[in-house]
């Protein structure tokens, strides 16, 4: 029988700072169209390319998760069953119920109920099966395709066990294949212009071959974890042992690729800089994989060396953080209703209050609904486990 592997708590660490750049993103989406030529432009600029790397991490995350949890386990029908029924149920299941909801919204705020309901039900039906119900749902429809793949991938990566060392490769390969076809091979037809190639189902950003790079990056993280978790522990005796050369060249790699990422739109967008497109594409790449090691870095350290309540704050956020990117959008919906006024101070302010409000109350909604209300499931997806801590070690099994 095969041994259960341990929980690493710092992943909830790790996914409360995705979440956090996630809302990031959205709390700022409105800013850039209206500083421009503003002095205020390219701080709200840095922090929405910044935290471009929000949806990656998350994708390398589930890489990591699926792989570190299922690459050593029988690949047969009892396994694949309890699989998919646990994504029915916690992913799937709490997508629908959130694009109804934002469907009925947005559908009442163009004021459009009063279309017959068949062609209300058509309409939800594509957004349900796109992901385009609300802006952020793009994602679900992403990892329900790497789901798709994802026993397919463990197939392959089991029975060629020397094929591990280059997974990581090969997810930037394929990932880079299609960024490649999908520039100079086929693509979206645009209206009025006629064009040959294959026509997708789906916007370039909600194919799952966009992510390939960070899935199979924490895929090879997971398979080679017990090596490489010394270097991604960050600790004084590390620094000692000349680790910490190395580890300072991959922060600064990483700041230096985030602002580079920043300062080719905020060219673009300024003086209309000529740029082939796929150095946005490279710089955002190199910029997310980074992040995946720098955050979980991060969260290793805040984990053992943090203050107490500040790590099982972000711990909390990290459990509830599916629940709190389905929600946010509606609360961050509502505060934009409040009536603005000011200067560009009283602007930065009010942009802050609407993270600080759509990630806070959100999180406090998810956190009550798991503490107190049983079938919050259906909404949230997996309420978080309490974490059982040995006296060797302060880590239980990684629960999916």
């Amino acid at each position: 029988m095969l041994k259960k592997k341990e929980r690493i708590m710092e992943l909830d660490i790790f996914r409360s700072f995705a979440i956090m750049a996630v809302i990031f993103i959205h709390a700022t989406s409105t800013t850039l169209n209206t500083t421009l030529g503003t002095s205020s432009y390219y701080p709200f600029l840095f922090i929405n390319i910044f935290s471009k790397f929000a949806v990656p991490v998350f994708i390398f995350l589930s890489g990591f998760v699926l792989f570190y949890n299922y690459l050593d386990r029988p690949l047969n029908k009892a396994m694949l069953k309890s699989f998919y029924t646990k994504r029915l149920l916690y992913i799937l299941l709490p997508y629908i119920l959130f694009s109804l909801f934002y469907f009925l919204l947005n559908t009442y705020v163009k004021g459009k109920l009063g279309l017959p309901f068949t062609q209300l039900a058509h309409d939800f039906g594509i957004q349900l099966l796109k992901g385009t119900a609300h802006t952020h749902l793009y994602y679900v429809i992403i990892m329900l395709q790497l789901y798709i793949v994802f026993p397919l991938f463990l197939w392959w990566f089991q029975k060629q066990r020397s094929i591990l060392p280059w997974i990581a490769i090969i997810g930037v390969a394929i990932q880079w294949l299609y960024v490649y076809l999908y520039k100079y091979g086929f693509h979206l037809p645009e209206a009025g212009v006629y064009r040959t190639g294959i026509r997708l189902p789906l916007p370039k950003g909600s194919i799952a071959f966009s992510y390939m790079s960070f899935y199979l990056f924490g895929a090879f993280i997971a398979a080679y974890y017990a090596q490489l978790k010394e270097w991604l522990n960050v600790t004084r005796e590390g620094f000692k042992s000349g680790k910490g050369m190395v580890w300072i060249l991959v922060w600064a790699a990483w700041i230096a690729a985030g602002i580079i990422h920043v300062n080719l739109y905020y060219g673009l967008n300024t003086q209309g800089s000529k740029i082939n497109s796929l150095w946005y594409e490279f710089m955002w790449d190199l910029h997310s994989l980074l992040s995946c090691i720098v955050l979980m870095q991060v969260s290793y350290i805040l984990y053992r060396y943090g203050w107490k309540w500040l790590s099982s704050a972000l711990t909390s956020m990290g459990a509830c953080s599916f629940g709190i990117f389905l929600l946010h959008p509606f609360l961050l919906f509502l505060y934009r209703k409040i009536p603005a006024h000011g200067g560009s101070v009283e602007y930065a302010a009010r942009i802050g209050g609407g993270w600080l409000i759509s990630l806070g109350i959100s999180w406090i909604i998810v956190y009550i609904a798991f503490r107190y209300i049983p079938w919050s499931w259906i909404f949230f997806g997996t309420a978080p486990k309490r974490p059982q801590k040995s006296v060797e070690e302060k880590a239980v099994k990684l629960n999916m």
